[in-house]
C-alpha cells in the first residue's frame, strides 16, 4: 500500500475559513437613537438626584436619633466585696439606647432613615443636648450614671435593713421659678446652708423645714454665693406649691452639695461607658437579688428602665420604645417601666412582652412577685 504524505498547507484565500474554525463574530451594530430635549432633562434630573443623596450624607443635620440599644445584665456589673453573694436562675437586665448625632453629627439621610423607621425616633438636636456640645453631655451623662449608682447602692441597702448615712454641705440652686421672690435674691449656683437659723446640709431638710409655713411667709435663708465664702442673710417670701396650694414653697430647684452615702460595705458597679441615669431602677433591683438568697425574678428574664432617687421613687427616663425592641431582642418576658411610659414601651413590645409601668421599688418588687420571685420575702435584717 502506497502511503501519502499531506501536502503543507498553502495559503487560505482572502474571505475563506478554515474547517473547522469559528467564523469571525460579526462587527457590532450601533444603533442611533434620534436626539430629544427629554435626555437632556432626565440627564439633569440623574444628576441633582445623586447630587442631592450626597448632599443628604454629608450636610451636617441638626438632629439627633433614637435606636434601640443593648440590654446588659447587673449581676456581673455588682461586685459586694466583704459579702456573700447570691445567684439567681434569672436576670434582670438594663436597658440602653442608641443616640446618633450627638458627639458626632449625622447627615440628613441617616436623619431620613431614622424617621422611616418605627423603632427609631428622631428628634431636634438642641431639644436633646441644649446648647451643650457632644462632649459636654457625655461627660454629663457619665456624671449621672455615677450618681445613680449611688443612689441604687443607698436605696438597696436600705431596702434590706442595713443603715445608711447620709452627709452633704447644703443645697445648691440650680434654678429659679422666674415669677417667685425668691428670684430676685437668689442666682443659680447659691448654696442655702440654712434656714430661720436652722442648719441645711441635704436639699429635702428646706422642705422639711418649710412644713409649718404658709404662702405669703417669709424665711431667712444663710446663703453662700456662689458656693463660696461666709454665708449672709437674706429674706424671702414663700409662694404656694402649684399642685399643692395650702404648701409653702420656695419656688427653687436644688441638689445637695457634696452628696455622700455611707454604706456599710463596699458596692462596686461597673457599667463601663454607660451614661444616663436611667438604670437606676435595675442597678437596685440586681443589688437586691445579689445580697439576698433565692430568685427575686423566679427565674424569668426582667428587662428594666427608670430613675431612682433616695426615697425609692422611679423617675421617666426617655427613649422607651427603643428599649423595649431592646428587651425584647434580648428574650426578656417582663419589662418595668416608669408608669407615665408605660403605653410607650407597650406600642412596641410585642406579644412575648410583658410591660409593667411602676411608680417606685415597691410596685418593682410586687411585680416580680407576681411572676414567681420571692422579692416580697427577702432576708430584711440589715446582717443583724
Amino acid at each position: 500500500m502506497d502511503t501519502v504524505e499531506p501536502s503543507p498547507p498553502g495559503p487560505i484565500p482572502p474571505g475563506s475559513v478554515p474547517v473547522g474554525a469559528a467564523p469571525d463574530p460579526a462587527p457590532p451594530v450601533l444603533v442611533r437613537l434620534p436626539w430629544h430635549p427629554i435626555w437632556f432633562v432626565l440627564g439633569v434630573l440623574l444628576l441633582v438626584t445623586v447630587t442631592a443623596f450626597g448632599a443628604a450624607g454629608l450636610v451636617r443635620a441638626p438632629y439627633v436619633v433614637y435606636a434601640p440599644g443593648s440590654a446588659i445584665e447587673t449581676e456581673p456589673a455588682i461586685s459586694t466585696p466583704g459579702t456573700r453573694a447570691f445567684s439567681d436562675d434569672g436576670r434582670v437586665l438594663f436597658l440602653t439606647v442608641s443616640l446618633r448625632g450627638a458627639s458626632k453629627r449625622i447627615g440628613y439621610l441617616e436623619a431620613a432613615w431614622g424617621w422611616v423607621h418605627g423603632d427609631q425616633d428622631v428628634f431636634p438636636r438642641k431639644l436633646i443636648l441644649g446648647d451643650q456640645t457632644g462632649k459636654q453631655s457625655r461627660e454629663e451623662a457619665l456624671q449621672a450614671m455615677s450618681s445613680s449608682q449611688e443612689v441604687a447602692a443607698k436605696v438597696a441597702l436600705e431596702h434590706l435593713g442595713y443603715e445608711v448615712e447620709t452627709t452633704g454641705r447644703g443645697a445648691i440652686v440650680f434654678e429659679t421659678v422666674a415669677q417667685a421672690p425668691v428670684a430676685k435674691v437668689l442666682e443659680p449656683g447659691d448654696v442655702i446652708v440654712g434656714i430661720d437659723g436652722a442648719e441645711v446640709d441635704l436639699d429635702p431638710q428646706l422642705r422639711e423645714e418649710l412644713a409649718d409655713d404658709a404662702p405669703g411667709d417669709e424665711v431667712t435663708l444663710s446663703v453662700q454665693r456662689g458656693g463660696e465664702g461666709d454665708p449672709e442673710d437674706v429674706d424671702v417670701e414663700l409662694i404656694a406649691d402649684p399642685e399643692e396650694p395650702d404648701q409653702a414653697r420656695l419656688g427653687v430647684s436644688v441638689v445637695t452639695r457634696d452628696l455622700r452615702y455611707e454604706l456599710p460595705f463596699p458596692v462596686t458597679i461597673d457599667t463601663e461607658d454607660v451614661g444616663g441615669p436611667s438604670a437606676g431602677l435595675a442597678l437596685t433591683l440586681g443589688i437586691l437579688d445579689r445580697l439576698t438568697d433565692g430568685s427575686l425574678t423566679g427565674g424569668a428574664v426582667v428587662a428594666v428602665t427608670g430613675t431612682i432617687d433616695p426615697e425609692g421613687g422611679v423617675g421617666e427616663v426617655g427613649g422607651v420604645a427603643q428599649k423595649a425592641v431592646a428587651a425584647r431582642r434580648a428574650g426578656a418576658t417582663l419589662m418595668l417601666v416608669p408608669a407615665a411610659e408605660e403605653a410607650d414601651a407597650e406600642r412596641v413590645a410585642g406579644d412575648g412582652l410583658d410591660v409593667v409601668g411602676v411608680d417606685d421599688l415597691d410596685d418593682a418588687l410586687a411585680a416580680l412577685a407576681a411572676v414567681g420571685g420571692n422579692a416580697l420575702d427577702l432576708d430584711r435584717d440589715g446582717g443583724r
